[in-house]
């Protein structure tokens, strides 16, 4: 199958994975087809010198030029950039310029392209090469051309040289957001008035959120398909804690726009914030699978992790998975770390923006992905992760983990003082990544620990024990973890809440059980675990119909046989 026919499958198939109703056996085995689809992979076919990509967007905006050719790179380095794929967008509105000297609004996209974006930032080379761009779109500029003569203006407010360092955001944002009132019908300018509101988030700064909503509300009223207005609408919406306002939206984002991995991912966002767990494990997979068909259509070097958002793809997937209690999934995506990730490509670049300010090292995205990974072999195959061999080379967050997994799996295996020593020694780790000033580490060393610590006292019988200790690590987890800023995905997989809930209900404590299973629910909706736990305490409490209904739905949530997880394990 040729990438072309791959990408057309894609198309078809990934409406099924987002449909609600797709639960169980089959949501997993979708799932784990688009994993081993993206590890199936065809070489290489050689070099591409331009590549138009299919299922990228649906967006179109006129730019002045008569050559059918550069309309439609312009219009495809439009939907890249809305699309996330920026060195795709980049090369896309080259090749518009390229084939028209003459268009002005391709410059511009040129220079557009070269500005930062909601998740990455720029480089003052960047902007110094944006801003020659932008001067030499103005110097293109046709007689009577406003709309053009306007989009060009914002870019040279947002690089020129006169323009303060620390402002350029604030004044480009503005600049676009004035844009917009003028053309209060232009769709283009709307989706990119909105992306320039969102873009101070990545600094903590939400004062642009409510007006980019108000201003993607408007173009979904007139055109709820737009996969621009939907991929920030579903941003805009998390950011204001309202993420559920997004879910009719995200829901057809992914067929609407299949041949974008970072577009198939974004319904992610909103489905972990109400609690679909399997379908953000689904619609991951399926990222994972465009990235990699993208890879072979583009003619990229590198293993599959080279991929911008490959290992944020992957970390929410499993992530959704492990929320789920799907195992064979969960276990497919922890396999698919040596394969993605794998140390042979420690020195390989990842082809991240220029002004990328997160970790863009090889070895740093497989020790993510490694740690995490052993979570599902700790929660969904104690022996893998009992054979575990020690390995002192590796990063100190991949041994945390592997003593967390440790942990798990002597757990399930009522193994008290083993599960203690696993804590110890993560406490050890804790205390070097304290010198070292890895205040993440630190923060998932504290909640492992307390995490194993409590469940060794359920193990024993010491209910109340462990209470206080799952309390703690709970306290940790939602100051250093909040729902709200850390949901993209979870730094730590579990609300443990609902492990202090299960404490809580052991220790014949049922109204603090139940207490404590709606607090987890707050900002886990959907937790099977913690709607079990819920549903006990109501049956103890004589609410006998909230304790069904709480009780099916924990049934209906669970990818396996809830009744073999151990109150221990919650």
């Amino acid at each position: 199958m040729n990438a072309a026919a791959v990408l057309a499958a894609l198309a078809l198939a990934i409406p099924a994975v987002l449909a609600p109703g797709m639960v169980g056996a089959d949501a997993t085995a979708t799932g784990i087809g688009y994993i081993c689809g993206a590890e199936r992979a065809p070489l290489h076919s050689g070099p591409q010198a331009a590549v138009m990509l299919a299922g990228v967007g649906n967006g179109a905006s006129p730019a002045d030029t008569r050559i059918p050719e550069a309309q439609a790179w312009y219009d495809e380095g439009l939907n890249l950039y809305h699309a996330f794929n920026h060195r795709e967008a980049s090369a896309a509105f080259a090749k518009a310029a390229a084939l028209d000297p003459a268009c002005a609004l391709c410059e511009w996209g040129v220079a557009l392209g070269l500005g930062q974006t909601l998740n990455y930032g720029v480089t003052p080379q960047q902007t110094a090469l944006a801003l020659i761009h932008a001067e030499r779109a103005l110097a293109l500029l046709k007689p009577g051309d406003a709309r053009a003569q306007a989009l060009i203006a914002t870019l040279l407010v947002r690089y020129g040289q006169e323009t303060p360092l620390g402002k350029r955001d604030t004044l480009y944002m503005q600049a676009m957001e004035d844009l917009a009132h003028r053309y209060p019908g232009d769709d283009q300018i709307a989706d990119l008035a909105a992306h320039a509101l969102l873009i101070p988030a990545r600094h903590d700064d939400y004062s642009g959120v409510a007006r980019a909503e108000a201003i993607l509300r408007t173009v979904l009223a007139r055109r709820p398909d737009d996969t621009a207005a939907i991929h920030y609408d579903i941003h805009a919406t998390e950011f204001a804690g309202h993420p559920a306002e997004a879910l009719p939206y995200a829901d057809r984002l992914a067929s609407l726009a299949p041949g974008a991995s970072h577009l198939v991912h974004m319904a992610a966002h909103t489905l972990m914030h109400v609690g679909q767990y399997e379908r953000v494990a689904t619609v991951n997979a399926a990222a994972l699978k465009v990235d990699a068909d993208v890879e072979v259509r583009m003619d990229y070097a590198g293993p599959l992790s080279s991929q911008i958002y490959y290992l944020h793809n992957y970390t929410f997937g499993l992530a959704g998975a492990l929320m789920a209690g799907d195992g064979p999934l969960s276990l497919k995506y922890a396999d698919h770390a040596r394969v993605a990730f794998p140390a042979a490509f420690d020195t390989a670049m990842i082809v991240l923006p220029a002004g990328a300010d997160r970790p863009a090292k090889a070895s740093d995205r497989r020790a993510t992905a490694d740690a995490r990974a052993l979570v599902a072999y700790g929660r969904f195959a104690p022996a893998r992760a009992l054979a575990l061999p020690e390995d002192p080379s590796q990063p100190r967050i991949v041994r945390l983990y592997r003593h967390y997994a440790r942990g798990e799996a002597l757990a399930a295996r009522g193994e008290r003082w083993g599960v203690r020593r696993e804590a110890e020694a993560i406490a050890v780790l804790g205390a070097e990544a304290e010198k070292a000033h890895e205040t993440a580490t630190v923060d998932i060393a504290a909640i492992a620990g307390d995490v194993l610590s409590g469940r060794a006292a359920m193990i024993s019988g010491r209910a109340e024990t462990a209470a206080t200790l799952f309390g703690r690590a709970a306290a940790r987890q939602e100051k250093a973890f909040a729902v709200k800023d850390n949901f993209d995905p979870p730094p730590w997989w579990y609300p443990v809440r609902r492990s202090l809930a299960a404490a809580d209900l052991r220790a014949g404590r049922a109204a603090d059980a139940a207490r404590e299973a709606s607090a987890s629910l707050a900002g886990w909706p959907q937790d099977a675990l913690a709607l079990r736990v819920l549903g006990a305490a109501e049956a103890r409490l004589g609410q006998t119909k909230a304790s069904r209904q709480h009780l099916a739905l924990a049934r209906s949530a669970w990818r396996g046989d809830l009744a073999k997880v151990p109150i221990d394990l919650t």
